[in-house]
C-alpha cells in the first residue's frame, strides 16, 4: 500500500527550493509568512485567533546559521561547455514526455549535417 503521507524536514524543503530556483551560492533558510486575525465568534462572546499560512519561501542566511543549507553542495556550478558540441533540445508536453517532434528533429538534423557532408566531398577522378 502506498504512503498516503509524506513529511519533509525543514532543510529537505529549502533543498527542493533551491534546486528548483536553480540557486548556485549563498546560505539559505526556511521562511515562513503568517496572517493572523484576531475577533469574536459569531456564536458567542469568546475571542479566538486565526493563523494561516501566507506564503513558504527560503531567505539568505549566515554560514553560521545552524539551520542554513550551502547552495554550492546542493545545486553545484555547472560545468563549462566545451567547445565543438552539439546540443540537443527537446521539448516536453509538460508531463515529462518527449514528443515524437524531438524524433523528428533529430532526424532532420543528421539528415542535414550527412547532406552537408557529402557535397564537402572532393572527388579524386574529377581533377
Amino acid at each position: 500500500m502506498a504512503n498516503s503521507e509524506h513529511t519533509l524536514s525543514h532543510q529537505d524543503i529549502v533543498r527542493a527550493v533551491i534546486i528548483h530556483e536553480n540557486i548556485r551560492e549563498g546560505f539559505w533558510k526556511l521562511n515562513v509568512n503568517f496572517n493572523v486575525a484576531a475577533s469574536h465568534g459569531m456564536q458567542g462572546p469568546d475571542p479566538y485567533l486565526a493563523v494561516s499560512i501566507k506564503g513558504i519561501g527560503i531567505m539568505e542566511a549566515s554560514a553560521d546559521d545552524p539551520l542554513a543549507v550551502d547552495a554550492a553542495q546542493v545545486c553545484p556550478p555547472e560545468p563549462p561547455r566545451r567547445e565543438h558540441t552539439i546540443g540537443v533540445a527537446t521539448a516536453s508536453d509538460g508531463a515529462g514526455n518527449i514528443g515524437m517532434q524531438f524524433c523528428r528533429d533529430v532526424y532532420r538534423n543528421v539528415q542535414i549535417l550527412s547532406a552537408v557532408r557529402e557535397h564537402a566531398k572532393v572527388n579524386p577522378m574529377s581533377s
